[in-house]
Formats: structure tokens, sequence, C-alpha cells
């Protein structure tokens, strides 16, 4: 089979930007050039609450509460190395030479220079987000300019990234010379970050890598007058902080982001918002952060519907990417 490059992956994800003339830097190709390097990634065929996949060496048919069209009719569904049942037992289910082939713990998926690790997890994620991987051109060209090559003298620009779980979005920033702050409430989860960033050649990046609840961390970030020029933020619907707090998005968010304007330096740069979860209102959260900091410190905000394409040319909803600029 052959397997389709990121850029013509990642221009399957709608955005406004895509006729950029950004620089990136050395070892970093623009996206959306299909002629660039390949990625080992490639939605196959989606329907009936499930998707698949080919993720590296691997074939794998999970579930997909997004897919609700009919399946379009790959062959390869006949051919899966692995797959999820959610209804029967809630495991991962092993065929062919897969489990022979030594992969079934743990392998390898690409893009670009990075290399992550992919490992199927008892809730049914690999590790492996890559409709994320198209908000790079964009956070790249907002957080360090048009030309992304060019020398500076400045400091490196400072980026939080909460709810990073395995650092693909860290590690492209830190490619691109950014000085990241990975925050992920669980420590296995981190380690399996840093152990990407160890895979690609970044374990001398300036990242720091941090174990915490994300609202816990910023209201001691905000104590310590700390500031960041530019925040990610790719929360889930529910979820457990570090120490057992409970994270409900649609109490929870608004807050939070609040606290994330604050630690916004003077040379704030961007925020990207991503989520999946239809219980909050973008426009609603605006609304509140214009009121309490201002139109001009608000930022301007584009809200992008994001999908991937399946080798028949369906799209499969993501979800959605809230992206802030600041006037400068």
């Amino acid at each position: 089979m052959k397997i389709g490059s990121l850029f013509r992956i990642a221009s399957f994800v709608e955005v406004k930007n895509d006729n950029s003339t950004t620089t990136f830097p050395q070892g970093f190709s623009r996206l959306f050039q299909s002629h660039l390097p390949k990625s080992d990634y490639q939605l196959i065929d989606f329907g009936a609450g499930r998707k698949l996949e080919q993720i590296g060496q691997a074939i794998v048919n999970r579930p997909c509460p997004g897919a609700t069209a009919q399946i379009a009719g790959s062959d390869l569904w006949n051919k899966v190395d692995l797959s999820y049942s959610l209804v029967l037992d809630g495991q991962w289910h092993y065929h062919n030479s897969f489990k022979q082939k030594r992969l079934a713990t743990t392998w390898d998926c690409h893009c670009e220079s990075l290399c992550m690790q992919v490992r199927p997890t008892p809730a049914g994620q690999v590790g492996v987000f890559p409709e994320h991987w198209a908000h790079w051109p964009w956070l790249i060209e907002s957080i360090l300019g048009p030309d992304a090559n060019q020398s500076h003298n400045a400091s490196p620009p400072r980026v939080l990234s909460l709810f990073a779980y395995t650092g693909a979005t860290t590690l492209a920033l830190a490619k691109a010379g950014c000085q990241v702050t990975h925050v992920d409430a669980s420590k296995p989860t981190v380690q399996w970050a840093k152990e990407n960033s160890t895979h690609s050649d970044l374990a001398g990046a300036a990242t720091r890598w941090i174990v915490d609840d994300a609202v816990a961390f910023v209201k001691r970030e905000l104590r310590r007058n700390k500031q960041y020029d530019a925040i990610i933020l790719d929360p889930p619907t529910y979820g457990h902080g570090a120490q057992g707090d409970r994270w409900e998005i649609h109490r929870d968010l608004t807050p939070l982001l609040d606290d994330c304007w604050n630690l916004l330096s003077d040379e704030r740069r961007a925020v990207l918002l991503c989520g999946h979860s239809s219980h909050i209102s973008i426009r609603d959260i605006n609304r509140r952060l214009a009121q309490h900091h201002g139109a001009a410190r608000s930022g301007e905000c584009e809200i992008t519907q994001a999908y991937l394409l399946d080798q028949s040319g369906r799209k499969l909803d993501c979800g959605f990417a809230a992206k802030y600029r600041f006037p400068k």
C-alpha cells in the first residue's frame, strides 16, 4: 500500500493560511506541498463508528465517534494488524503476523524529522494525532515570524503547552527553536513525550517537562510572575489532574483561559485551543475574554474545522481549532 505523505495529510485540515510565504527552519519543510518528505500515517477508511489507519508499520482498526458515515469499503479492513474492541472487552486484539514482528508493544511513526512512539493504550489511543500536525505552520509563523530561519539576537520565544500528552507539537516547536514548557497531569504520558524527544534527536532542546494539573500549574506560574509568548491547549472534555482534581471542560475551561491570558507576555504572539467537545461555545469564551482583557489584548480569533481525508476522499471530522493572534 502506498503511504500518503505528511504534507498531503496535513493539507486535509481546513485552514485559511495555506497561501502563507513562511520560511521554516532547516529540517522543517513547509506543509501543504506533496513533493516534500513523507510521513508513515494514512487514514484509509472510516464508518460505522470506526476508522482504519496505517500508523507506521501497522494497519489499525479502532473506534471513532465521528465516523458516522457508511464504510467506503477498503479491502484493507481484512488485513488489519491490530484492532480495539470497546463493546466486547475494551482490549486490543492482534492479527496476522503483527505480534510475531515484535511490534505489539511499541513501534515508530515518523512525521518530518520527528519520531513518535506508537503504543496501544487501554483507552484505545495510540499516542499519535495527525490532525494536530496541520497547526504547526500557523504556530511557527505566528510565534517566530514569517522567516523562521532568520537568526535573532533575542531569546527564543517561550511557549506553554497544556494537556500536552505525547508531545508532537512540543517537539515541532522545539525543533523550530522555541523554549517549550510541556505540561500534562499523567507521569507516564510525560515520560512517553520525553522518549519521543529522544527518538527525534531533541533531547538537548530547551524543553521543560512538567507533571502537573494544568489549572494548578497556571495559577502557580501566575504567582511566580512567569510569562509566556504563546500558549497551546488541547483539553479533554473530562479528566483528572495529577492530584486527582476533576476537570470538566464546560466548567473549567473559561476560567483557565482567563488565567492563561494573564500569563501572556507583552510580546504575546499566539494562543491555540484545540478540542472536540460540544459543551463549550467559543463565541461565549471570546466575549468573556474581551470583557476581562480588552479587545486588543484578547486577540483576533479564527475558528477552523479540522478533518482528515481517507483514501476515497471523504472527510472525517476531527474537531475544531480556535487560533488567536495578537496585533503588533
